[in-house]
């Protein structure tokens, strides 16, 4: 067996393992997460059949024909368009995720100590990269793809194309990723720290002029307006790109038109090999030496510089909570791979608050103020949703193999889940409320509407930071190095599903109490009950987890 061989037959049976360790698992926790996993799936499956669906009909008013459905003109553009912008999500994602797993994991280390080729160390991880980008992707497309071809009763080849297509199309993007940490790594820590800076800055300025252009070229008045629609999706259409090459693959396939449907798959397959054996080749060559000269953390002056900052901001917290809080702040800021996805998200987020309007003469009617506000809530906590699951819920499992030290530390456990949930509150709330408050004054919301808001994200804020903290001290993973891969364990699934459950629940809650506040012939009793109903709900959430998390602690041995 080759050298590439044994390793992966390494992480075979490390799967099979880690499987079959599901089986030691709370038989409620598996089935929680195993029921809420096939509504997840099912409900998108269900939306996406319904607006397939719709398309078709309304399409065939809109156009004046029977013979053309709105679907046959949007949707080829707009699948293009999506799978243009997940082209470029998996192509970020991949690069932090290489970043992490060549220069952050200690197992690729001992790989290096090995007399192993650079290209055999770089193909043996990069599995895992592939799998931990992708496999979200394909979780919520695959019943995209399949509410359409049911829609337009495509033939079985356009499931097996569908299929066929997508692994070639993610390793195009996860060869690039990888490739860019590579040179990231060699490259940027020679340059000062101004001139690092500086292209970082440029790089974000430059970006965000061409979405906010390219968004408000998209803004719309009131009505329809289809063929500018049509023209801007045409934009992401290029025979170039390997996003047109999965998209016209489907389309293909979906038409029935096979000739076509294989040219674009082995078009996608033929450059996914390349684009593997170029990064390999790279691998081999930059991989090692860029690992062998990566600096270390340094602890200069400048890093005491920084702890002695956030000491002196923290100040007025007991030692302990300090102590902790400074430790978790240096560990999170001296990790580019978590600040780095820390600034897309509210890179995202500022697009979202800059291109907000309200010219819509539809605004001013009561309907459309409820809707917008409750859309405007919903789409604020779901962002907060994925960031405390993504941020918040490992911080207990990143203390690692030396959590012990902790338990012979004259220090309470419980002193330690709080700590964590104090410091994801300091920092969820006021990013959420000052989102969800400066939105609204983008789109003008009168004083209740405004209060019930940020009533909610305040509220919110607390229910999901305690949330993530509590589930992740009832499910720690401490064998883990790697933030991404506590997350895309069972506890993390298990609380990203509860948290999309608290949003849900929320956001009935707000819609009940925006209702009754606008209704003509309104009574306080309901407003009043809705709102009581999200509070303690709110505190629900909050307390439940928390004690669940502290007594599994105080009680586990270590």
């Amino acid at each position: 067996m080759s050298q590439l061989g044994a390793l992966l037959m390494a992480k075979l049976h490390t799967l099979r393992h880690a499987v079959a360790g599901v089986r030691r698992e709370s038989k409620l926790k598996v089935a929680f997460v195993s029921v809420s996993v096939a509504l997840l799936w099912l409900a998108a499956f269900a939306v996406s059949f319904a607006t397939f669906r719709f398309l078709d009909r309304f399409g065939n008013e809109l156009l004046g024909t029977r013979n053309l459905s709105l679907s046959e003109v949007l949707v080829p553009r707009l699948l293009s368009v999506f799978a243009l912008v997940l082209l470029f999500m998996l192509l970020f994602s991949n690069a932090l995720l290489a970043f992490a797993t060549f220069y952050r994991s200690r197992e690729t280390q001992a790989l290096a100590a090995y007399p192993l080729s650079g290209r055999t160390v770089f193909l043996s991880r990069f599995v895992e990269i592939v799998f931990f980008a992708s496999w979200a992707s394909a979780f919520l497309g695959s019943p995209v793809l399949l509410a359409y071809g049911l829609v337009r009763h495509a033939p079985l080849g356009f499931y097996l194309t569908a299929l066929l297509g997508y692994l070639p199309f993610v390793l195009i993007p996860a060869a690039g990723g990888a490739v860019l940490a590579m040179l990231a790594a060699r490259i940027v820590p020679r340059l000062p720290r101004p001139a690092i800076l500086l292209l970082g800055a440029a790089v974000l300025l430059g970006a965000f002029l061409l979405f906010r252009a390219q968004l408000k070229a998209a803004q719309r008045e009131a009505g329809l307006d289809v063929g500018p629609l049509v023209e801007l999706a045409g934009r992401a259409q290029s025979p170039l790109l390997p996003s047109q090459w999965f998209a016209g693959a489907v389309l293909e396939a979906a038409q029935g038109e096979r000739a076509g449907a294989t040219f674009h798959l082995l078009l996608l397959t033929a450059n996914g090999v390349f684009a593997v054996w170029l990064a390999a080749e790279m691998a081999s060559a930059l991989l090692l030496p860029s690992m062998a000269s990566f600096p270390a953390p340094r602890r200069g002056r400048r890093r005491r510089a920084g702890a002695r900052a956030l000491e002196w901001l923290l100040r007025r917290l007991p030692a302990p909570v300090r102590s902790l809080s400074v430790k978790d702040i240096t560990v999170f800021r001296r990790d580019p791979a978590q600040w780095s996805q820390f600034a897309i998200f509210f890179g995202i987020l500022a697009l979202y608050v800059a291109n907000m309007r309200t010219s819509s003469p539809k605004f001013e009617q009561a309907f459309w103020q409820t809707f917008i506000t409750l859309a405007n809530t919903v789409a604020s906590l779901l962002v907060l949703a994925t960031l405390t699951t993504r941020f918040i819920f490992p911080l207990v499992s990143l203390e690692g193999r030396r959590f012990w030290l902790v338990g012979l530390a004259p220090l309470p456990r419980r002193l330690l889940v709080l700590q964590k949930f104090a410091l994801a509150s300091a920092i969820c709330c006021p990013l959420t409320v000052a989102l969800v408050a400066l939105s609204s004054f983008r789109l003008a919301l009168a004083p209740a509407p405004f209060a019930i808001a940020v009533g909610t994200a305040f509220v919110s804020s607390f229910a999901l930071s305690g949330l993530a903290v509590g589930l992740g001290s009832l499910y720690p993973d401490f064998t883990a190095e790697e933030p991404a891969r506590v997350v895309s364990g069972m506890g993390g699934t298990l609380t990203f599903i509860a948290s999309l459950v608290y949003v849900i629940l929320a956001a009935g809650a707000e819609t009940t109490a925006l209702h009754w506040l606008r209704h003509p012939h309104g009574r306080a009793w309901p407003l009043a009950g809705a709102l009581a109903c999200l509070a303690v709900g709110a505190v629900v959430t909050t307390v439940v987890p928390l004690r669940l998390g502290i007594r599994h602690l105080e009680r586990a041995e270590f």
